[in-house]
């Protein structure tokens, strides 16, 4: 959902560069606090992993597009404020080597894709920490019981942060002086494509969570541990 230059005005532009800014801000000293040297590699791999992702998109309107996100499962992995890092500089990367989003819209493109997107991780979050464990003396049922949850929360999670964030989109586009057409239009085509985006988004979110939870579950913070933003 890159929006490009010239679509929104600066009314709309202006608030929420300052926002992404001060969210930012916050987000960096939360970074340097909690990100341990030994997470920078896996950190790295995750982003050039969502970059790809996000490379393979396809237009809806004019100036904007569809495509995965990946801000969940970056934030299922570090926290929602080291996914914020994250998105940042993968948008940075694309508008500047790609002219994937314009530089003059990117701050409300990370604001989409980076903040807009946080009910879907706080529902992910009260999924995950709100359903009951299974009380059976079986361990492979109860680890089978926590893995069926995971996956529940994390496929919820996803669909939630692609509608809110094409759904945020969609108003900004539609209420900008720039755009011919008010949201009557703009909403039910971001929230139509992005409906359907967001079930890929779901599956291939908990694919590789899923891997992840198999293979190398000390990567997933557990229930009880989940960081709520930092």
């Amino acid at each position: 959902m890159h929006i490009g230059t010239g679509l929104l005005d600066l009314s709309i532009l202006i608030p929420l560069w300052i926002i992404v800014l001060l969210y930012g801000t916050i987000s960096l000293i939360k970074l340097k606090k909690t990100v341990k040297n030994e997470q920078i590699a896996i950190i790295s791999v995750i982003t050039a992993m969502v970059f790809t992702l996000q490379m393979l998109n396809f237009p809806i309107l004019a100036g904007t597009s569809g495509h995965l996100l990946g801000f969940l499962l970056m934030a299922i992995f570090f926290s929602p404020s080291t996914a914020f890092i994250m998105i940042s500089v993968i948008l940075l990367i694309q508008a500047l080597m790609f002219g994937d989003g314009g530089l003059l819209a990117l701050g409300a493109n990370i604001f989409n894709m980076g903040i807009a997107t946080l009910p879907g991780y706080f529902t992910y979050w009260i999924i995950r920490e709100k359903t009951a464990k299974s009380k059976s003396d079986n361990q492979d049922i109860e680890k089978s019981n926590e893995t069926k949850w995971l996956l529940i929360s994390v496929f919820v999670g996803a669909y939630v942060s692609i509608i809110t964030a094409s759904l945020c989109c969609g108003i900004e586009i539609g209420i900008s002086d720039n755009f011919d057409y008010g949201i009557r239009l703009t909403i039910p085509a971001m929230l139509g494509y992005h409906a359907l985006i967001g079930i890929g988004e779901g599956l291939i979110t908990m694919v590789i969570v899923g891997f992840f939870a198999k293979y190398a579950p000390e990567y997933i913070p557990p229930k009880g541990k989940l960081p709520i933003w930092s």
